[in-house]
Order: C-alpha cells, then structure tokens, then sequence
C-alpha cells in the first residue's frame, strides 16, 4: 500500500551557486637566470597557478597571446583567447532552475511494484485520452521485476495504444540474458496485447553508433512521440538507478551525461558489462512528460539518499541531472530504500541540499 503519497515537502534539486575561488599563492623559490633578457618572476609567483593581472594590459586583454621566446628556449604556443574563460558554458552543468520532486513511499517492494502499475495505467490512459496514443520508455536492471504488476490489476489497460521504447539498451541479441528487450518481454510484455511494429527494439544487426542513430530516426518518426519544445516527447519514462548513480546507460563522469545534440548515443566502453550499448541522452529524457525513478530495497538506500539530498559535482551523480523541463518528476521507494532520506529537513535551506553523507 501507498505509505505517503509525498513525503513532507518536496526535494528540490537544486542548481549549486557560482563562486569565485582564490586560491592563496606561495612565493616560490627559483634557480637565477643568467640572461638578463628574462625578469625575474613577481613577488608572490606560484608555479602551480597562472594568474592573469588587467592591469597588465592598458586595453584590456590581448586577442592573440603567446609565440614569445621563453625561458627554457622553447617558442610559447599561440593563444587565440579572448578572456579568461569566464562565461564558457561546461560540458557537464545544472540547469538554472530547480525542479519539484515527487516522492512516493511503499511498504515493501512489492507494493511498490503495484503502486508503480497503478501509476503508469493512469499515466497512460490520461495519454490516450489526449492524443489517443500512449508512449513508455523501460529501462533495465531491477527494474524490469516490478513489471509483472501491470497484469495484476483490475483495470485493464488498452493496450493496443502503447507504444513501447527503451531509454537503454545492450547492444546483444534480444535473446541473450543481457538484453533489455528480451527481459521487458518475459516480464511484461509477453502477456500485453501489443502490436508487435509498436514495439521499438534496437536493430540487431547493426554496430553500436549505426544502431543509435537508426534508435534515433525510430523515435523521431514515431507519431506516438510529438515534437514538443523542438524534439520528440516521450509520455513517460521509466528509470532504475545504479549504486553509482547511473540512470540508463548514462555512467558518471562520462562524456554522455554532456551530450546536448543528440536524443540517441552509442556506448563502447560501457564500465558495467556488456560494453557496447545505446543510451537515450538527458535531453530526450528531461524531454518526457513524466519521469519516474524507482528504486527499491535496501542495497538502493544509499544511492537514494545521496541523490535526493546530498549536492554533488555535475556529472558525478547522473540522476541528479534527471530534471524535467515542463513534466514530472517522482521518485517511488519502499521502506527499505528510504531509511537514509531526512524529508523532514527538505524545506529547511540551511540543511538541504546536505553536503555530507550519514554515516
């Protein structure tokens, strides 16, 4: 049974604020050098930061730096920078707005499973009733063993109007135990009624960059999927999330969680086996009307925690970065997953989002 609909207040994932470090600089001592042509480095000189004076240059600073003789007798690489780098957007960064997080709690995993059933039949059935299509995207892992709940309920949904995609993929057959689809099938879609063209598996046959853009076309074409805010719109995605953070196939730290120009990208060196995989990107999902994440049972506590309340660097924690921009986003726990979350602090903004973990 549903143990709180939404825990006291809202988690908010929230956008770390700019700072400006300084670091503190040490006089560094230096061997003399014998040609005068060469000065002396400036009082409080370090060798481990480069410090860029205004006032050294009376017009600000220089459009082409660099090709100078230097003291090692070396010619210096030419520089065409236009600033100190300040304004330079990073590869991997928060948006600038917070976004509301749902969290559902649940007595045990399965009531988490049913619960979970119940909210992707309303899901789709609000979908249909709309645009007369309905448009879900599974995951794997852990998260394929809630799925069976779906044919336990006593509403039955119509689906002949579901269209099915994956937020990730192995690139492997689809009867091998390693893949996504081969699994979503023995839990769940063996025993739904639906059309098997409205099933999007990847292409088999295809290497991992070719099986990602031809992922990619299939969603774009997909009448199911509408253009919204300039790229395709998922109804609903379902995520798992990984003890390292990961949601779908999108590691930490890796150059994917980045991508801003594309919905689909391959992966080579995935650092969960198998290695080669497709991935839908955080723009796709961030995309979705409706992103749940579901995590269940002990061993998902600490993941859940650290990313609900603990504000980590942009791209360590990937599903901190799971932040609709005009749908919803919920969390579904059991118990167990929700031992280490503190709701009761999240609308204190001196206590979250928290920079420690509890021991």
């Amino acid at each position: 049974m549903l143990q709180n609909a939404i825990l006291a207040g809202a988690s908010r994932l929230a956008c770390p604020a700019t700072s400006t470090l300084r670091p503190r600089t040490r006089t560094v001592a230096r061997a003399e050098v014998a040609d005068d042509r060469y000065p002396k480095p400036p009082r409080g000189y370090s060798e481990r930061f480069n410090v860029i004076e205004k006032s050294r240059w009376e017009s600000g600073i220089p459009p082409v730096m660099g090709a100078h003789l230097m003291a090692s007798g070396a010619v210096a690489p030419l520089s065409t920078s236009t600033g100190p780098g300040t304004g330079v957007p990073m590869i991997i960064d928060y948006p600038g707005t917070e976004v509301e997080v749902a969290v559902s709690t649940f007595t045990n995993a399965k009531a988490g499973a049913v619960g979970l059933a119940k909210l992707v039949v309303k899901a789709a059935e609000e979908a249909i009733a709309k645009k007369g299509s309905f448009s879900l995207a599974l995951s794997g892992g852990s998260l394929l063993n809630a799925l069976p709940a779906m044919h336990q309920l006593d509403a039955k949904p119509d689906f002949a109007k579901w269209h099915i995609f994956y937020a990730d993929e192995r690139c492997v057959p689809h009867s091998s135990p390693d893949s996504n689809h081969g699994a979503a099938k023995k839990a769940f879609l063996d025993g739904a009624a639906i059309p098997v063209d409205q099933i999007h598996a990847i292409r088999e046959d295809l290497s991992p960059d070719m099986a990602a853009k031809a992922y990619q076309g299939d969603i774009l074409g997909s009448k199911a999927c509408p253009n919204v805010n300039g790229i395709p719109q998922i109804d609903l995605i379902l995520l798992g999330i990984g003890p390292d953070g990961h949601v779908a196939s999108l590691f930490p730290h890796r150059p994917q969680v980045g991508v801003k120009d594309e919905l689909v990208v391959e992966i080579t060196d995935s650092p969960k086996p198998p290695p080669e995989r497709i991935t839908m990107t955080l723009p796709l999902i961030n995309n979705a009307k409706e992103v749940f994440v579901v995590a269940m049972g002990k061993g998902k506590a600490e993941i859940a925690q650290r990313a609900l309340e603990v504000q980590a660097i942009p791209g360590a924690l990937p599903a901190q970065l799971v932040r609709p921009t005009s749908g919803g986003l919920r969390w579904l726990l059991d118990l167990e997953a929700a031992t280490e979350i503190n709701p009761e602090l999240w609308d204190s903004a001196r206590a979250h989002p928290r920079s420690i973990v509890p021991k």
